[in-house]
């Protein structure tokens, strides 16, 4: 179901998917983002139309250049799923993210709000 563009590289640490739910843009990430894959996320992101919800369930690994990639697209109603034991959930927390970016457990509480 993915509609963003891979790379051999990329493909293999990031697989993303999106699909339309209750009105909502649902983005659903797994793997790792860093700083070779951020720029598909961000691709992934960006012309939707909001509001947005990014899964970060199966995310193991989250750096920075993915947090940027939320934050450049934070005006579009993003809704972040990261379960809170998670790494990414961690991630949002310590850099402080989840101050501008509501964080939810699950894709149906993310798509309730």
């Amino acid at each position: 179901m993915s509609d963003v563009p891979r790379t051999p590289l990329t493909e293999r640490l990031l697989d993303l998917a999106v699909e339309y739910r209750s009105g909502a843009c649902v983005v659903r990430a797994s793997g790792e983002i860093d700083l070779c894959t951020a720029p598909r996320l961000a691709e992934a992101l960006a012309g939707r139309p909001g509001p947005v919800v990014l899964d970060l369930t199966r995310v193991a690994f989250l750096s920075a250049a993915g947090v940027q990639a939320m934050l450049d697209v934070r005006d579009r109603e993003l809704r972040v799923v990261a379960p809170r034991s998670s790494q990414p959930a961690r991630v949002l927390g310590l850099t402080g993210v989840t101050a501008v970016l509501p964080r939810y457990e699950t894709v149906c509480e993310a798509l309730g709000s």
